[in-house]
């Protein structure tokens, strides 16, 4: 072979390898995106759980048992290390404090804090089975009061009342008036006339709207499931109101609205819905946005609709406790809302009611008076110190102190009505009678019947009513008012740890840092910002009672909290699917910025779904 040849040979050769060798490298590059891509389609890791509804997590926690609190006696979910209800650290039965659950991103070790002295939390939380039913020697059901540890002696003259409403007449709208929902609300309310029974003469399974349950078997059952631990009762709740949910495929509401005007149009449409259909699944669309509802809209709705409620300018609810950030009706909501006001509260009612049918989150504590009339129960002078901690001080200085007409009070109190005050009189001519120390226990009884009952007793009647027409009200009797206001609300702060240990994550994510990042990230962030994360993923800013092994799509279907990784490439932004509880998370490259694109996010306002 000559040179020329060989040449000729060689470069061939190498011709031959690189082409070889680059279209080796376009077949890796080929079969690791095919991998990638694949694994991106891969379905998210399963946990072999073949629980999947709502039912099924509740009757799980009732499964694990319970952790009773030491300072209130409550049954906590055996998930958590502090009570639910007042906060103490929990301790396992023979006295060990349990340990704090951490998430895999803390590496803080928990230090128990000091003992310190009881919070008005604990001592509310202590005093929550103050009042229990008692069969009397006559048979009839009769409240009782039971002595609590570390409670103010009570004294017997101040008013302990229970709330009833007594129908007057058969409701009818007058001849010319048009037939309008607030004009029926009105005529059902002025027909019932709010009563204020002593705890002798109430009948301990009668609500304020008269129901009670007839059969004296069923009683007895329900009263003995009332007894039994938290977990096992709210097992017990989900069951019953899961089974009145009408399947979607029978039947569903659709709901549509304008976002600018959710509140307005929520009202009408919640307030035109028959009563026989209150059970159904609702499905919620905001118009000219692009999205079909499985579940995250309806938590958007639900949370959109929160704010407007407790929104100081439009008044629908009062702040009347701002150390518990507590709320109560309106009593002048007829000046500050106008002439369709009953309407707010009654829809209000039902809303509440399509809440605990769903097993969703109320988005704001109601007071405790309210809470007790919703349950049917008796309300007394010291709830007071919960609903308006100022003037229960006030109002218990007065009985305490001598020559209170030096004070210059009399039997009457000033309303705000917009910029104005209007005098109201607590007994006939009040505002000329003045309070003395002979008639000081008296002033101190208007003054609480008027506050917390008299002054909204239409709004309170149209507002049970709409919570009566959707939740059963033999359930409401499993539940003393601390429960009641747990089962309505949830907590307050999210445990990072059970989020974590609830998450389902893509192949591609796992074991990677940028999962890692992720939870550290969340970790370190403060719990407002959780909550900002959370609704950004789930529609919804609260967690379930069940936590996060509870949450779910419209249906009741468990639907649990996802992690899908996406290529970097493709995707630089978080992104969500509420609808089915999913973030999908870029596969960064630095901590920074993940960081970066994530408390852009919780930064600003993200509404508006276009994958729901």
């Amino acid at each position: 072979m000559d040179s020329a040849t060989y040449q000729t040979a060689l470069l061939y050769q190498a011709v031959g390898f690189f082409v070889a060798l680059v279209l080796f490298f376009l077949w890796m590059r080929f079969n690791k995106r095919r991998e990638v891509l694949e694994e991106l389609r891969a379905p998210l890791l399963e946990r072999r759980e073949p629980r999947t509804h709502r039912i099924d997590a509740a009757t799980k926690e009732a499964e694990a048992g319970y952790s009773v609190c030491s300072g209130c006696g409550f049954e906590n979910f055996t998930r958590f290390s502090h009570c639910s209800l007042c906060g103490e650290k929990l301790k396992t039965a023979d006295g060990v404090e349990l340990k704090e659950r951490k998430s895999n991103a803390d590496d803080e070790i928990f230090t128990p804090r000091k003992k310190q002295a009881v919070t008005a939390r604990q001592r509310r939380a202590r005093k929550r089975r103050e009042w229990s039913r008692k069969v009397g020697e006559d048979g009839v059901l009769k409240w009782q009061r039971e002595d609590v540890v570390g409670a103010e002696t009570v004294e017997a003259e101040l008013p302990t009342v229970v709330v009833h409403f007594k129908s007057l007449e058969d409701p009818e709208i007058p001849e010319g008036e048009e037939q309008t929902v607030e004009n029926a609300l009105r005529v059902v309310a002025d027909a019932h006339a709010l009563e204020l029974l002593s705890v002798a003469d109430a009948s301990a399974d009668t609500f304020p709207n008269g129901f009670k349950v007839d059969d004296p078997a069923r009683l007895a059952e329900t009263l003995k499931t009332a007894r039994d631990v938290f977990p096992s009762k709210y097992a017990h709740f989900v069951v019953c109101t899961a089974s009145l949910i009408v399947p979607a495929q029978v039947e569903h509401l659709k709901l549509a609205m304008h976002r600018n005007f959710v509140l307005e149009e929520s009202i009408d449409h919640l307030c035109c819905i028959e009563e026989k259909y209150m059970h159904s699944v609702m499905r919620i669309t905001f118009l000219e946005e692009s999205a079909v509802d499985a579940g995250g809209v309806l938590r958007e709705w639900h949370m959109l609709l929160m704010e407007h409620l407790v929104d100081p300018l439009l008044k629908v609810f009062i702040c009347r406790n701002a150390s518990e950030q507590s709320y109560y009706l309106n009593p002048s909501s007829l000046h500050d809302i106008g002439e369709e006001h009953l309407k707010y509260y009654y829809a209000v009612g039902r809303l509440i009611g399509r809440m605990l049918l769903e097993g969703n989150v109320w988005g704001f504590h109601l007071s405790l008076p309210l809470l007790k009339i919703i349950l049917g129960q008796p309300v007394s002078f010291e709830d007071l110190e919960y609903f308006d901690p100022e003037l229960y001080k006030n109002l218990k200085w007065l009985l305490s102190n001598d020559a209170v007409d030096t004070l210059g009070l009399d039997f009457s109190v000033c309303e705000p009505m917009g910029t104005d005050m209007v005098v109201v009189d607590l007994i006939p001519e009040g505002r000329n009678v003045t309070v003395t120390d002979a008639n000081k226990l008296q002033y101190v009884k208007r003054r609480f019947e008027y506050t917390l009952f008299e002054s909204v007793s239409s709004q309170l009647f149209v507002f049970l009513k709409g919570v009566y027409e959707v939740i059963p009200q033999e359930l409401l009797l499993l539940f003393d008012v601390e429960e009641f206001d747990y089962l309505l609300c949830g907590t307050d702060e999210i445990d990072v740890a059970d989020w974590e240990a609830h998450t389902r994550s893509s192949l591609n994510l796992k074991g990677t840092r940028v999962m890692r990042w992720f939870w550290e990230e969340v970790a370190a962030m403060p719990n407002e910002y959780r909550r900002r994360l959370l609704h950004f993923a789930t529609g919804s800013s609260r967690v379930p009672l069940g936590g996060f092994s509870a949450l779910t799509s419209y249906d009741g279907k468990l639907s649990p909290f996802s992690l899908k990784g996406v290529s970097y490439q493709t995707n630089k932004y978080i992104s969500s699917h509420s609808c089915f509880n999913r973030l999908e998370l870029p596969l960064y490259k630095s901590r920074s910025e993940l960081q970066t694109v994530l408390y852009a996010i919780l930064d600003g306002e993200i509404y508006g779904f276009t994958t729901a």
